[in-house]
């Protein structure tokens, strides 16, 4: 019933409303990367609802220093590589691994050697892994999009990287309200 969602719902934002503010900017920071923007997050609370979570996550985001946007991109494993991703970054693998799991399921030799090619080319440009937000998306897509924005300017780029990162941020705050529901 909608009265049932609705108190699981608001028991979910007590959950999380009712963290330390270590244990928010922890959870925060496991959905982005950035330690501003999880300590900026869990400083922005309380939460009435996850419309006013991601409201505020879009908010904080894009209020943070670019050195804080680095830091969340350096968070990412390149398209494809789910063995640097599960070394690296253990507490989100299950969550990266599902982000890319349309790519990796569509990947053939050709394409995985050409991805990685171009993934070489992108971080010799731009100094960081190319940034997609990859939920969905095939391998082929994900290689076009790369290709398609290799030509642009740094600052165009850093733009284009910010917002797919903002993207992976939403997904990743709604696998932490399903993780806090889960617990209820």
């Amino acid at each position: 019933s909608s009265a049932r969602a609705e108190g699981t719902a608001s028991q979910t934002m007590e959950a999380l409303n009712a963290m330390t503010a270590a244990e928010a900017a922890d959870a925060f920071v496991k959905c982005c990367g950035s330690p501003e923007f999880g300590r900026r997050m869990a400083a922005a609370r309380p939460f009435s609802s996850f419309d006013d979570v991601l409201a505020a996550s879009r908010k904080v985001w894009y209020d943070c220093p670019v050195a804080e946007w680095e830091l969340a991109f350096k968070a990412h494993p390149r398209i494809g590589d789910v063995s640097k991703l599960k070394e690296k970054f253990a507490s989100t693998a299950s969550w990266c691994e599902g982000e890319q799991s349309a790519a990796q399921a569509s990947m053939d030799d050709a394409t995985i050697n050409e991805l990685a090619e171009w993934n070489r080319r992108y971080e010799e440009k731009f100094g960081r892994v190319f940034l997609i937000c990859a939920s969905g998306k095939p391998a082929n897509v994900i290689l076009a999009a790369l290709k398609e924005r290799y030509p642009n300017e740094q600052d165009v780029e850093l733009r284009n990287a910010a917002d797919e990162q903002q993207k992976i941020t939403e997904i990743r705050l709604e696998k932490l309200r399903a993780d806090l529901t889960a617990k209820l």
